[in-house]
């Protein structure tokens, strides 16, 4: 059994994608699925089921225990070779609109602690407006967020993508109901007031919050239609608590932003490639 093949299997077994741990190990996919055969077959026993198209997997009841005994060898390895040589801390400000904060941020900060545990993250939630002005003062190194407005300075690259959706606790009329949006100067706002301006509908009346979840149990208690990443509705729809305005769907990207020059480039560059793939 060797280093190499933990090291492929638990970062595999986090990024949960083969294409993401090839590029971030920077091995060949081929490498990849050899070194995880290769533990198997020293255990004896399969650590993941593929899907066809070997892309897709889970991990076995066995894989789970491996997963969790790797992630303990691979934090004693990372320390016995700082034995000699203390590794640098990282400091890394991110900043995220609420939006990419509630669907984006948890997963993309659990990656990083588990695969770069010498980054020591400050993080700042806001709207898309402060978020911006944190770029332009110089108190951010990377940003997540759902707009491009007033982002032009700097670098831009789009890492997922989010399907927003008008929902309420019964089917009503957009001409004729309330509507629950965010405040002005959020991401989500700006697109809620685009799509209203292009179908000439000019609301009865506006509640404005600034919590999704504060905007989502409005919605349930019927006062009125929320604008909602999907995301954030799912166990509501499922529950018939809420239902989807057809067939008003609205996509839009998600955004990693950091200055061009900033000494911590590379590190940053290194994480944005831990968020999922654009779909």
């Amino acid at each position: 059994m060797q280093l190499d093949w933990i090291r492929t299997f638990v970062t595999l077994a986090q990024l949960q994608h083969f294409t993401k741990t090839s590029e971030y190990l920077n091995l060949s996919q081929p490498t990849v699925s050899v070194h995880i055969k290769k533990l198997e077959q020293s255990l004896g026993t399969a650590l993941i089921h593929r899907s066809s198209t070997n892309q897709q997997f889970e991990l076995t009841p066995a894989g789970e225990q491996v997963f969790e005994y790797g992630k303990e060898m691979m934090e004693l390895w990372r320390s016995m070779e700082q034995v000699n040589q203390k590794k640098e801390e990282i400091q890394l400000r991110i900043g995220s609109t609420h939006t990419v904060s509630d669907v984006l941020l948890p997963d993309f900060v659990k990656k990083i602690k588990v695969l770069n545990p010498q980054v020591r993250l400050q993080l700042m939630i806001h709207n898309h407006e402060t978020i911006v002005e944190a770029l332009n003062s110089n108190e951010l190194d990377l940003a997540l967020v759902e707009g491009t407005k007033g982002l032009e300075p700097f670098h831009v690259e789009v890492i997922s993508r989010d399907e927003l959706r008008f929902f309420a606790s019964s089917r009503m009329n957009l001409h004729s109901s309330p509507f629950i949006l965010r405040e002005q100067g959020s991401g989500t706002r700006e697109y809620a007031d685009d799509f209203l301006k292009s179908e000439r509908i000019v609301p009865v009346e506006i509640l404005e919050a600034s919590s999704h979840f504060l905007i989502k149990q409005l919605a349930v208690r019927g006062l009125g239609i929320a604008f909602l990443s999907s995301s954030m509705v799912k166990e509501e729809v499922i529950q018939g608590k809420l239902v989807p305005i057809e067939p008003y769907v609205i996509h839009r990207p998600f955004y990693a932003v950091h200055p061009e020059h900033v000494s911590s480039l590379s590190v940053i560059k290194e994480l944005v490639s831990l968020i999922d793939d654009t779909n």
